[in-house]
């Protein structure tokens, strides 16, 4: 299954199979630096850092045209540079489902490490044939997210699961709360040992335990997703990408992912440090 994984993924600039989409929505505007602040986050919590991730998706951008998002995330509240509109999630929506999967069974760890490390889309449907419904909704909410997994069928060569509409804040909340779900270690163990072919972006940066998605949209445009835990110097920070370049090109989309993630790791020093549980002040 593993090497057949492999095969799959390096077949560029092929995507994922069977492939997710749906319209995305229209982003919202665009602020320096947007705070997300959970109903019990004081604004003024010592938590909110002085970064400003506006700048990283001005640059990439101006090269690459197209959109862009960041966020980061103490587990309470997220700073957001770009565009946080709520895209498909592609393969990211794999890692709550093999937490949710391995809780049903754990004797699908291997299975689970083939969705994770190489994004295998057989695999990641075994572990959705799995599930009951709801299983992967409760680890998104443990996560911090108020999301609901996809399960209309929006086009049927589709998985219904990469459809499901997922923004970086939201991303960014749920990986700082990873530590703390149950039974997500096994999970969080693969997302340290992605395949190479898939360590752009995120995976460039320091001790990144992370999960990328990508695939196009209606027109044939690629969309990378990815987030994930990365070490900082005083602790793990909690951060999720969008990359949409204007050429729509597979190959486009991950160099703006590189340049995202190598303008974040130079703020790294200055982020907020994910709180497993969320943030306290």
């Amino acid at each position: 299954m593993v090497a057949a994984a492999a095969l799959l993924v390096s077949c560029y600039p092929a995507p994922e199979t069977p492939r997710e989409t749906q319209s995305p929505a229209a982003p919202p505007a665009a602020s320096s630096v947007t705070a997300h602040p959970s109903p019990t986050e004081d604004a003024t919590s010592p938590s909110a850092q002085p970064v400003d991730l506006q700048p990283i998706i001005d640059d990439v951008v101006a090269v690459y045209g197209g959109t862009a998002g960041v966020a980061v995330s103490d587990g309470g509240a997220e700073l957001v540079g770009g565009d946080d509109g709520a895209y498909p999630a592609w393969s990211t929506i794999k890692v709550p489902i093999a937490i949710a999967a391995l809780r049903q069974d754990p004797s699908l760890g291997p299975v689970a490490a083939a969705a994770i490390q190489y994004s295998d889309n057989d695999a990641a449907q075994r572990l959705w044939s799995a599930l009951p419904p709801g299983a992967v909704d409760a680890v998104l909410a443990e996560g911090g997210n108020d999301v609901q997994v996809n399960t209309a069928v929006l086009r049927p060569e589709f998985s219904l699961f990469g459809q499901t509409a997922w923004s970086p804040s939201e991303q960014a909340r749920f990986a700082a709360h990873l530590p703390c779900i149950a039974d997500a270690d096994e999970v969080v163990a693969s997302m340290g040992q992605v395949t190479a072919e898939q360590a752009y972006g995120i995976g460039r940066l320091p001790d990144a335990r992370f999960k990328g998605g990508w695939g196009p949209d209606l027109q044939g445009k690629y969309t990378v997703r990815q987030f994930g835990l990365v070490a900082g110097p005083s602790g793990e920070v909690a951060v999720a990408l969008t990359a949409a370049p204007a050429s729509g090109t597979y190959a486009d989309a991950q160099a703006m992912a590189t340049q995202i993630a190598d303008g974040v790791a130079k703020q790294l020093p200055q982020a907020p440090l994910a709180v497993c549980g969320g943030a306290t002040s």
